[in-house]
């Protein structure tokens, strides 16, 4: 019985609540004046508008044109008073609005040169206008110069101090008078330098760089780099990458004579190159003027008009740097369109106002639709995702692009141990570019070892960097499976393809093999490195534990006959030695991880060596 009269009492709640409600039965004969209809096409304008410095720009500016058009028509025709003052009121919100955004885009806006430089190198890695503004300002945005036949650096009496990228004019690079290779510009003047030091050390320049023309240079001070670094991971990690890939690029220059008898490239891994066994140990529109004025106001509008207006203001008054802003911005938007037709359906009575924001809230609803889409979450392979959070997702590499680029025509394989991916002279080196997953594998030349292969590091770029397509190029070396292995493997004809119609990912993956090659160099220069230690190189910018970058580039100078190095090689003799220089002195700084880049300021912890084994065996770190 007494559920009956529940039942009873919540139909009367919702029969007194529905019946209650004004549906409005005549509508409005006449329409809103044309100043309201101009309004709410600015409106329809900026609602089109979308999020980055110009698209919140042009959102603002057309939204405030809509405002105070809206403020206009509701001095002079509508006069309602509570209508101008929200309507204006959100005018001031969207012109502070503009105000902000524009100083936070005169913030980022650089000279020329630097202009020029953020387009040319970190542009195109997806580096934003603020986080290079950030870069921009630890050099205190100054251009230096050079004057012709001037040096920057003189071998053995300039300290590296600093990092420098090339602006304009060429640089000569020698070694005890010899040519070594020019410096062209938005090169790294001082990579090798900077590369070859632990943060914590000293050293002299062991090149001469002299100015061939006039130059123009921008440079950063180490220890204020590194303080930089120490904030922000994601500069650090941009910065390892730009540096490891110039330094590949110059190892290329000084090889590019070096042919076979084939006119084929030789690998920068083989002895020819890197013969050096012992490595260092110790880097507003106006309005018109009002010609009438309203004598008789209306009255209040109803609750759910000011309920409307009050969604708009909070939408409008998130401030742009909130990462979710523009899903919040659209949020608040639907909610005050829906009010307002709610409003203009059952309190105004008035069709054209209905219409209207009907369309705005299609118009925002679907790009809440497509803001929603853009973040939604994205399932990766399990296999791959030690793969993306390793190396892509640190350069902002979304993942539904890292989808695409894995999901369509690469295959993931398998090696067992002892199997082959490469053989010497044998394998061609057109048909594919692989990433090593899971184990290990070994780089041979004529059965002598060279170096290995970890997870996470790309399997053959040397080969993909060096050579071209159907050319007829062979591997050099022997790349066999160590233990069980699995890789990502794509066609690389295919990935060459789909690489340039995405200039994002093509400089990623440039720079990455650059990287990538670069490490390789590193660590085929200490065959005594235990496991454990070789898969920590890829996480030290400043790899001093193994062959000085400079002393490597030094080497490629000599002036010894391809195949007379080679054959020394196999007979199992060595060139000269490169000795520890005498410049370095350790500091107050640990190294800086990319993993761990806060860990800066910590107390450096001694470090204990192995004793020098017998014959030509080198000694290495413990770790």
């Amino acid at each position: 019985m007494e559920q009956v009269y529940l039942e009873d009492d919540n139909s009367t709640l919702w029969s007194t609540v529905i019946d209650g409600l004004p549906f409005c039965i005549d509508w409005k004969d006449d329409v809103e004046g044309a100043v309201c209809h101009l309004a709410n096409i600015f409106l329809v304008l900026g609602f089109m508008g979308g999020s980055g410095f110009y698209g919140l720009l042009y959102l603002f500016f057309f939204v405030a044109l809509g405002f105070l058009c809206s403020s206009i028509w509701a001095w002079l025709d509508a006069c309602a008073a509570d209508t101008f003052s929200w309507n204006f009121s959100l005018f001031v919100i969207c012109l502070l609005q503009i105000v902000h955004v524009a100083y936070r885009l005169r913030s980022v806006t650089f000279d020329k040169d630097l202009q020029d430089l953020y387009g040319f190198m970190f542009k195109k890695l997806g580096v934003s206008l603020t986080a290079y503004g950030k870069i921009v300002s630890c050099s205190e945005g100054q251009i230096h110069t050079i004057e012709k036949d001037h040096c920057y650096a003189m071998e053995g009496k300039t300290a590296i101090e600093k990092l420098s990228i090339l602006l304009s004019g060429r640089i000569q690079v020698t070694v005890n008078g010899e040519f070594l290779h020019y410096i062209y510009p938005y090169q790294f003047l001082d990579s090798p330098e900077w590369d070859s030091l632990r943060p914590s050390e000293e050293g002299m320049f062991q090149v001469t760089l002299t100015a061939d023309t006039h130059c123009r240079y921008v440079g950063w001070r180490r220890k204020k780099l590194y303080l930089l670094f120490a904030k922000n991971r994601y500069i650090a990690k941009v910065f390892s990458l730009l540096v490891r890939n110039d330094i590949a690029d110059k190892l290329y220059s000084l090889s590019d004579k070096a042919y076979d008898s084939n006119g084929f490239r030789y690998d920068l891994r083989l002895p020819n190159f890197c013969h050096v066994v012992v490595p260092d140990l110790e880097n507003g529109g106006s309005a018109e003027q009002n010609v009438t004025s309203c004598e008789d106001w209306k009255e209040v509008h109803h609750f759910v008009f000011h309920m409307a207006n009050l969604c708009f203001a909070v939408g409008l008054i998130i401030p742009t740097t909130f990462n979710l802003h523009m899903i919040f911005l659209r949020t608040m938007l639907i909610i005050g369109c829906a009010l307002f037709i709610a409003w203009a359906t059952l309190y105004r009575c008035a069709l054209d106002i209905m219409i209207w924001n009907s369309v705005f809230l299609v118009m925002n609803f679907m790009h809440f639709l497509y803001l929603l889409y853009k973040r939604r979450p994205i399932k990766i392979d399990r296999e791959l995702k030690s793969v993306y959070k390793r190396m892509f997702e640190p350069l902002h590499v979304r993942e539904d692009m890292f989808q695409r680029l894995t999901g369509q025509f690469c295959t993931i394989q398998s090696l067992k141990k002892g199997q082959a991916y490469a053989a010497e002279d044998k394998t061609s080196v057109d048909d594919r570019l692989s990433i090593l997953l899971k184990g290990k594998m070994k780089v041979s030349y004529r059965g002598h070892f060279l170096h290995n292969i970890y997870t996470n590091a790309f399997i053959d770029s040397p080969e993909f960097r060096s050579t071209q397509m159907n050319r007829g190029e062979k591997f050099q070396v022997t790349i066999t499976a160590e233990e069980n292995c699995k890789f990502l493997c794509w066609s690389r004809e295919r990935l060459t393809y789909f690489l340039e119609s995405e200039p994002f990912l093509n400089e990623v993956f440039r720079y990455l093999i650059g990287k990538d090659i670069t490490n390789k160099l590193y660590s085929l220069n200490d065959p005594t490195l235990n496991d454990k230690t070789a898969k920590k190189i890829d996480r030290q910018p400043s790899l001093c534990s193994q062959l000085s970058m400079m002393q490597m580039r030094n080497s490629m100078a000599s002036t010894s006959e391809t195949d007379d190095v080679l054959n020394q090689f196999l007979r199992g003799s060595t060139a000269s030695s490169l000795h520890k220089s005498p410049h370095t002195r350790p500091g107050k700084m640990n190294p800086i991880e990319e993993a761990i880049e806060d860990d800066v300021f910590e107390p450096a912890t001694p470090v204990r060596r192995s004793p020098p084994r017998h014959g030509n065996e080198t000694s290495a770190e413990e770790v």
